[in-house]
């Protein structure tokens, strides 16, 4: 769980890259637990530390309401994938034109989008990987420089680094780790990993008896749920992306997998509500309303006393880092593969092949690429987090509805329609028209059309909204 929590996104793009662990994926006993593991690991990270911001104004039932509705919608989003990333290795397993390659083990995102859309469908569902990576490193590298200011206030009795140029130097640590690949981001991951499981467990354990029902009961605000909780809920819940692995693990079992979806979704519930229910219940709502939203998370500190305090600073640190470990290495890995696909403008007139091999990558060298990729990955989110210290909720509320919503729950569901459609018409040059996961979801495309249709109905309000701001 620790050892792939750094690598767990880089999968997600390109269905040939490196598996995110080869070990295990060509391994035919792996084991559900295992994978519920990687499935939850994949989920829990910094929403924990955003969740109790978002949800504070509307109340804890409402917030749990709120949570059980997102879950929901990731369990099914993830089913959704499932099935396509099944689709997908039972038609590479067929001799046929239209599959992505990926040695029969099933496809990533983009492949699947590309054997449903074509190469146009495979580019918009990069954009949105894209956006989605670039608007949660944004939100942490905001988050990272205002801890970084707080520690250096504490330390100097001064206002030496402001929280831009704190989200500066956050963004730099982790740029430069990036540059050196997964396994050196791994070594840091797993320090935040153990810190993060440590201080949630102290802080549960220190702050439980001192919660008071009357905060847990006595407040609610529906109307405050959406858009903010529901958005940040999506986010933190958001590990349909490791599905494909997971089914690879699995030696392509499909009843396996949705079991360890299950599992896996459920844990990331039960801790977020024990934490709603202990942040909730320490602070007072009529108390923290006025304020920012993320000054109410150092009142969890103000309420329980010093102990607590130090713990919610080391809490903050790890959560904000080790999910900056994850985004910024994928995002990078991201983009050193779209620097492979550039020609250096260079032919070799003696054979395609050579031809092909003359890349960007191949005359800059893989260590002089992969700064460049970390200098496109980083630089746009360092100078938006830089320009605004305070976007860290925003960002992420974006983040949630417009990339996450969009990327986990239309994409993979239309995708769906078509490939059955396709099979259906005999267009995959399969030969099994009946062709059909075991486990999937009933309904059939009426179920999809439902994902479709509250997806958009999810996203439409938050883009007319945006609209509204820009235009005016």
């Amino acid at each position: 769980f620790i050892r792939e929590k750094s690598r767990r996104k880089t999968h997600l793009f390109y269905s040939k890259s490196n598996d995110i662990n080869s070990d295990q994926s060509s391994s035919s006993d792996g084991s559900i637990a295992g994978a519920s593991l990687l499935f939850a690991g994949t989920a829990v990270g910094a929403g924990m530390l955003a969740l109790p911001a978002e949800t504070l104004s509307a109340g804890f039932i409402p917030s749990i309401f709120g949570l059980i509705i997102c879950w929901a919608f990731t369990y099914v989003t993830s089913m959704v994938t499932l099935e396509a990333s099944w689709l997908a290795s039972q038609l590479e397993s067929t001799d046929n034109n239209i599959a992505a390659s990926n040695d029969g083990d099933g496809g990533g995102f983009l492949s699947i989008a590309k054997m449903a859309f074509g190469p146009g469908g495979e580019i918009i569902t990069a954009g949105l990987f894209w956006f989605l990576l670039t608007a949660i490193i944004v939100a942490y590298s905001g988050e990272g420089g205002q801890i970084i200011s707080e520690v250096f206030t504490e330390i100097t009795h001064s206002n030496l680094v402001s929280a831009g140029f704190g989200s500066v130097i956050f963004a730099l640590f982790f740029g430069s780790l990036a540059t050196y690949g997964t396994s050196k981001v791994d070594v840091i991951n797993r320090v935040f990993v153990l810190g993060l499981v440590a201080t949630f467990i102290c802080l549960v354990g220190i702050g439980a008896p001192i919660v008071k029902g009357s905060n847990l009961l006595d407040y609610s605000d529906w109307s405050a749920v959406y858009p903010a909780g529901i958005s940040i809920g999506i986010l933190s819940f958001g590990a349909q992306n490791v599905v494909p692995t997971l089914l690879r693990y699995l030696d392509n079992d499909p009843m396996r997998t949705r079991q360890a979806i299950l599992f896996g979704s459920l844990l990331p519930l039960l801790l977020y509500t024990i934490w709603e229910a202990v942040f909730l219940g320490i602070v007072d709502p009529a108390n923290a309303l006025d304020g920012k939203k993320m000054e109410v998370v150092s009142l969890l500190g103000q309420s329980g006393g010093t102990a607590v305090s130090d713990l919610v600073e080391i809490f903050s640190i790890c959560a904000i880092g080790s999910s900056m470990a994850g985004a910024s290495v994928s995002l990078v890995d991201f983009f050193q593969d779209a620097i492979r696909l550039v020609p250096s403008g260079e032919k070799d007139s003696e054979s395609d092949r050579n031809c092909q091999s003359e890349s960007v990558t191949s005359r800059l060298g893989n260590a002089n690429s992969r700064v460049l990729a970390a200098a496109l990955a980083l630089g746009p989110p360092v100078i938006l987090a830089y320009s605004f210290p305070g976007i860290f909720l925003v960002a992420l509320e974006e983040a949630g509805l417009l990339g996450g919503v969009s990327l986990y729950g239309i994409i993979p569901a239309l995708s769906i329609m078509f490939i059955r459609r396709s099979i259906a018409l005999g267009d995959t040059g399969s030969k099994q028209r009946d062709l059909a996961m075991p486990g999937k979801l009933g309904l059939g495309d009426i179920s999809l059309l439902l994902i479709v249709t509250i997806s958009s109905g999810l996203i439409l309000p938050e883009i007319i909204h945006l609209g509204k701001l820009f235009l005016h």
